[in-house]
């Protein structure tokens, strides 16, 4: 006998919205890094003064919380994969349990 889960479909694709946003989310954390890493390199060919020191300092800051970021969610992403393949395993072991 076959149970009918008329949730299973619902909750994969919620699943995959969930972790689709994150990591596009992550992908425009990175783009906003390359895009400062290019005017850090910039500045750093510009004649020394003291905003260019003050702009490169708050650029570096910058990055630095993005990348902090961006780990963040990586590492969520990958636990919410690891729960995902779990609940699928578990899935399937009901499935193919005697009714």
């Amino acid at each position: 006998m076959t149970t009918n889960m008329p949730f299973f479909k619902e909750l994969g694709r919620a699943a995959g919205s969930t972790l689709g946003s994150l990591e596009k989310k992550a992908k425009e954390i990175m783009s906003r890094v390359a895009e400062r890493d290019f005017v850090i390199g910039e500045l750093g060919m510009v004649f020394a003064f003291d905003s260019k020191v003050q702009s490169i300092s708050e650029l570096i800051n910058l990055q630095t919380q993005d990348l902090t970021e961006v780990s963040t969610i990586l590492v969520n992403v990958m636990k919410k994969q690891k729960r995902a393949a779990e609940l699928l395993s578990f899935i399937q072991k009901l499935k193919a349990m005697p009714y």
